[in-house]
């Protein structure tokens, strides 16, 4: 009895000592395939050269230049298919007055001639590649024209006629296109609009009086209102 208890003792503790047996190694996993997230496109924010031409209205002897300038735009992605677009242009140039304009006796000569504007136009988009862009749009602005100081060469002499300011509405349809010269990054933009006016009212388009070389009192006929004018804007935009 006492050899079989021992037997029994002797086998429980070698079953104590024994290891518990470890558990199953899994399986290996398959690495992952880490990629990049989809590119959302937000805005985009530019500016370059600008072609800007305002037409006069009516039958008068003021041409208004062809200036260059400067625009800046920033477009922002309503939607995939929609983006509203910011924008403003400038534009300065100095041109010759012809003899007997603005019903004056003599050689106005030269006269400085300056317009901004701002505004914000809707552009439904088509998006033909990932890298580039077309659309149209339309929309609204507010602007500003100004006329500089010039002299009026006379029969009784040379005689000065002060500057005339006025502000307009305009009305700007477009069409533009994109590239994406750097992907993500960088594009390069051409778009040309179409505007007519509304609104124009200011000291430039009604008579003013002046006082000529000899100290009578003249009439100073109004500029030409804007009957519709061109924008041509080719620039470069970072892609945000």
């Amino acid at each position: 009895m006492g050899t079989a208890r021992g037997a029994d003792a002797n086998e429980e503790h070698a079953d104590a000592d024994e290891a518990p047996e470890a558990p199953p190694r899994p399986k290996e996993l398959p690495p992952l395939d880490i990629t990049e997230p989809p590119f959302t496109r937000h805005v985009d924010i530019g500016g370059g050269v600008a072609l800007v031409h305002r037409i006069p209205s009516g039958d008068t002897r003021v041409r208004y230049p062809a200036s260059v300038g400067m625009g800046l735009w920033a477009r922002v992605d309503i939607t995939r298919y929609l983006r509203a677009s910011l924008y403003a242009v400038r534009a300065e140039r100095d041109f010759d007055l012809p003899s007997g304009a603005l019903g004056l006796a003599g050689d106005p000569g030269e006269v400085e001639f300056y317009t901004y504007s701002f505004g914000l136009r809707l552009a439904p988009t088509w998006n033909i590649t990932p890298r580039a862009r077309a659309w149209v749009s339309a929309g609204a602005g507010w602007g500003r024209l100004e006329l500089g100081r010039f002299s009026v060469a006379s029969p009784s002499g040379v005689f000065p006629v002060r500057e005339r300011v006025a502000s307009f509405v305009e009305i700007p349809l477009g069409l533009g296109a994109s590239f994406d010269v750097v992907p993500r990054w960088l594009a390069v933009e051409l778009e040309t609009t179409g505007a007519f006016y509304v609104g124009q009212r200011g000291r430039a388009f009604e008579d003013e009086q002046a006082i000529d070389a000899s100290g009578r009192r003249v009439t100073v006929g109004p500029y030409p209102t804007f009957a519709g004018g061109f924008v041509t804007t080719l620039g470069l935009s970072l892609v945000l």
